[in-house]
């Protein structure tokens, strides 16, 4: 089982000193991260300090403009840095037009990494749940970059009013599933709480997608206390669910 943290969570500490943030991570429990920019650190420095903490490079987000501009620069650094994953966090999903422009680029980009050995993925906020002609954007999109596997953070979508179960199950089953952003939301309302506080069915989550196969990676927006408190409370609660659903 991994369970990995989006380090946007930390992303405070990280901009001051980014060593800290990878030592908090490694602190809270997580076994990974996934990097949301380098902060100025060469692969080889990287490599350095995720072996001292014990962590692993799961995945790294690049936005679809560096990916336009810089796609083979991110392709070697993922590389160097033993990075598997490269994840697209956004598109504007303001037109039909515009959706399948960006799938087609992303489309490209995952048969490019292919080649050297790298998945790209593609993750979701709320706006893929918008409407076009009868269509979420975001199967628009999936329908147009059959290579690029889905990244669900399912806190956007029961954001988007839309049951995080039942819209990853086909996709799970069909293979489409890289990793799964496990992101937690209020029982009442739409903030982000800690993992095991809200209302998104985890344990549902991980019969189609099981922790044994897939990494979960925790992104933390909210918090209540402080940072460390919050990252290692969402991890102590998703590792509970995923520890009973292994055990079932």
């Amino acid at each position: 089982m991994n369970i990995s943290l989006q380090l946007w969570s930390l992303k405070e500490e990280a901009a001051a000193d980014f060593a800290h943030a990878l030592e908090l991570s490694a602190q809270a429990g997580y076994q990974g991260v996934e990097f949301a920019g380098y902060y100025g650190n060469s692969p080889e420095q990287l490599k350095e300090l995720l072996a001292k903490y014990g962590l692993e490079p799961v995945s790294t987000h690049a936005g679809i403009s560096r990916l336009r501009e810089v796609l083979d620069e991110e392709l070697t650094y993922a590389k160097k840095l033993g990075c598997r994953m490269i994840v697209c966090p956004w598109s504007d999903c303001a037109s039909e037009a515009e959706i399948v422009e960006d799938a087609r680029f992303l489309e490209s980009c995952a048969q490019k990494a292919a080649k050297e050995g790298v998945l790209i993925g593609y993750h979701n906020h709320d706006q893929e749940f918008r409407r076009f002609g009868g269509k979420f954007a975001m199967d628009i999109l999936l329908e147009n970059m059959p290579s690029v596997r889905f990244e669900p953070d399912v806190f956007w979508i029961a954001y988007a009013d839309v049951d995080p179960v039942q819209y990853i199950a086909p996709l799970a089953a069909a293979g489409r599933i890289c990793a799964v952003h496990a992101k937690e939301i209020a029982k009442e309302g739409k903030e982000n709480v800690y993992i095991g506080q809200g209302r998104i069915d985890f344990a549902g989550i991980a019969a189609l997608c099981p922790p044994s196969q897939y990494p979960y990676i925790v992104e933390q927006e909210e918090f209540s206390g402080g940072h460390f408190d919050g990252i290692a409370k969402s991890y102590q609660g998703l590792k509970k669910i995923l520890d009973r659903s292994v055990a079932a």
